[in-house]
């Protein structure tokens, strides 16, 4: 690492200007942490109060986070609406040690860990207090602990091993050329530090696991919203006993691994905690909320927003619609979905419109699909996540087809380059006249993550244990509205291979949590990158004729290249030369 990436001090930062004397001796901009940090002050308690807080800095705001747009945009879920943006790298092959556009990750995820550890050397010095209770100080150095794990956690997925610094706090002449730790190593590291199951782990000093707060009891304050608690440890554990089960991860294919993956999802489900957000009539308040609304009950790791807006509606909805009654544009229409993910949708019989849930085998003819009406008798997910020619936005009928409103029916409006925009996070404005704004929280970890890891794993495990692969699957897709059919199996059938029930579970993982940084990982973790990532991306175009009927044709929007050697991140060249003990991932040069 750079020395200057891993000493990115803090600098006890602004927050402890209010921290001081009644007489200050010296210049603020002198002011060294001693005297910052000083227990006799009686404003300390804020101090500590925001150190603590920096801990949380590194939670992501993965709306729209690189060039505008989402990370699915760099797979076959999507494109960026602007051409030559950086997600198109991932796609074209123009990713390299020098040329990274997550390449704050590696950044970011180095100085959130100074912080946790700087919380933890100086949180020390401050007494118990009425402000600051000895058993609140220890919930705060637990939730440190977590998030640094989960920082190990997001720097694993995308570079593999990497050096495990434990606590120490790096000074501008200390020696930081160190080696990279193994990708078990670094798991081994986070189980330490957050699992139930080892001793002197952060697990037993978070708050309980929580859904939603009741300021009526006072071990489940309302204030505890948005922090991690045990909930958040067990299904960061999910997650990675879930990425080390599968074929990146494991190269021998240890099928106990699958069960370890199982037990994890099974332990957080088990709290009966969490459930899925179930007002069907009100679907769009499950991403951008009102007060009355959050938090609901499928919530377990969030980035807590602060102010009500409707900025990812700006960023989103369709391209060329406008304010009304001005010639301001209301909306940009950043990410471009795929005719790749909308032909994932199911149909309402909760069926896949191809054999076998596979593109390659082509259209199922028994699912009763027409790709001249492509839009009727599917999985209402399909009408909630993606705009579609036709969807009612601002009390208008969007018009995606070639000349339309939304689709070339202006100069200098960058439109859509598959025939489709992204619709999942935005709030109920279809029928208003102008946008409402919202809280648009950002869900890390949701309950549906977690039945769907449980059922991958189940699967792998355990394929004939039909009853505990499909429980999450069925309840998915009732709550999505497919039609239960006779069986009350909502279109899973009554017998499948191991194979054909893998097929089912990836295609409901990639619509359920589609545009929420999984489909990234997963193809990666699946090791199935280098077919689907080496196919076009496709859109539609949508033909208005003479008698104002529609027709649709599809076509190859954007090329893919991806090559064995990405399934992994480069090592940022700049860590490259500060570090002589660092060695590159294989396939990309120094």
């Amino acid at each position: 690492m750079k020395k200057y990436l891993i000493y990115y001090f803090i600098c006890l930062l602004p927050l402890f200007v209010g921290s001081c004397d009644n007489f200050e001796p010296y210049p603020l901009n002198l002011n060294t942490k001693e005297r910052a940090l000083n227990p006799g002050d009686s404003t300390d308690n804020n101090a500590a109060k925001q150190m603590f807080y920096a801990c949380y800095l590194g939670l992501p705001s993965l709306h729209n986070r690189i060039d505008n747009s989402y990370l699915d945009a760099a797979t076959d879920d999507a494109l960026p609406t602007t051409s030559n943006s950086y997600l198109d790298y991932w796609r074209t092959g123009l990713i390299s040690a020098g040329n990274l556009p997550d390449n704050g990750a590696w950044r970011n995820g180095y100085m959130c860990i100074r912080y946790v550890n700087q919380f933890l050397e100086n949180i020390n010095i401050f007494s118990p207090s009425a402000q600051l209770p000895a058993d609140y100080i220890k919930q705060m150095k637990a939730e440190a602990r977590l998030l640094r794990a989960y920082y190990y956690f997001e720097m694993m997925k995308r570079w593999g091993g990497v050096p495990l610094i434990g606590d120490k706090i790096f000074e501008i002449d200390d020696d930081v050329n160190i080696p990279r730790a193994s990708i078990q190593e670094v798991a081994d590291y986070i189980n330490k530090e957050i699992s139930p199951d080892v001793n002197g782990s952060c697990f037993y000093d978070l708050h309980p696991a929580q859904s939603i707060a009741s300021d009526e009891d006072p071990n489940n304050p309302s204030n505890m919203i948005g922090h991690v608690n045990q909930g958040v440890a067990l299904g960061i554990l999910s997650r990675l006993h879930l990425y080390l089960a599968s074929d990146l991860y494991n190269e021998s294919k240890d099928v106990s691994k699958w069960q370890t993956a199982a037990d994890w999802a099974k332990r957080l489900i088990d709290l009966n905690v969490y459930e899925l957000y179930d007002k069907t009539s009100r679907p769009a308040f499950q991403f951008a909320m009102d007060v009355g609304e959050f938090p609901n009950k499928e919530m377990i790791m969030v980035k807590i927003a602060a102010t009500t807006t409707y900025n990812i509606e700006i960023l989103n909805a369709p391209a060329g619609i406008f304010i009304a009654g001005t010639s301001v544009y209301a909306s940009r229409g950043y990410t471009s979905p795929s005719q790749n993910l909308v032909d994932a949708f199911l149909t309402l019989d909760g069926k896949s419109i191809y054999k076998n849930y596979n593109p390659d085998e082509g259209y199922d003819p028994d699912a009763g699909y027409n790709d001249q009406i492509p839009y009727d008798n599917r999985d209402p997910r399909l009408r909630r996540f993606i705009f579609t020619n036709g969807s009612p936005w601002l009390n208008q009928a969007v018009e995606i087809f070639d000349g339309g409103m939304h689709r070339g029916g202006m100069q200098g409006v960058i439109y859509t380059r598959t025939g489709y925009y992204l619709k999942k996070f935005l709030g109920d404005n279809e029928f208003g006249t102008s946008y409402t704004a919202y809280f648009h929280h950002y869900q890390i970890i949701r309950y549906a993550e977690i039945l769907l890891n449980y059922a991958e794993a189940m699967n792998e495990f355990d394929p004939s244990n039909d009853e505990e692969i499909t429980k999450g699957l069925i309840a998915l897709r009732k709550r999505a509205g497919i039609r239960p059919g006779d069986d009350f199996r909502y279109g899973i059938p009554q017998t499948y291979t191991q194979e054909l029930m893998r097929n089912i579970i990836r295609n409901e993982r990639r619509i359920e949590l589609c545009f929420e940084e999984h489909r990234f990982w997963d193809v990666r973790r699946w090791k199935i990158a280098e077919n689907v990532l080496n196919k076009p991306v496709r859109g539609v175009r949508i033909t208005k004729n003479p008698d104002r009927s529609l027709s649709f044709s599809y076509e190859d929007v954007a090329n893919s290249s991806f090559r064995s050697h990405m399934y992994w991140y480069p090592i940022p060249r700049t860590e490259m030369w500060g570090n002589s003990a660092m060695v590159q991932n294989p396939g990309w040069s120094y």
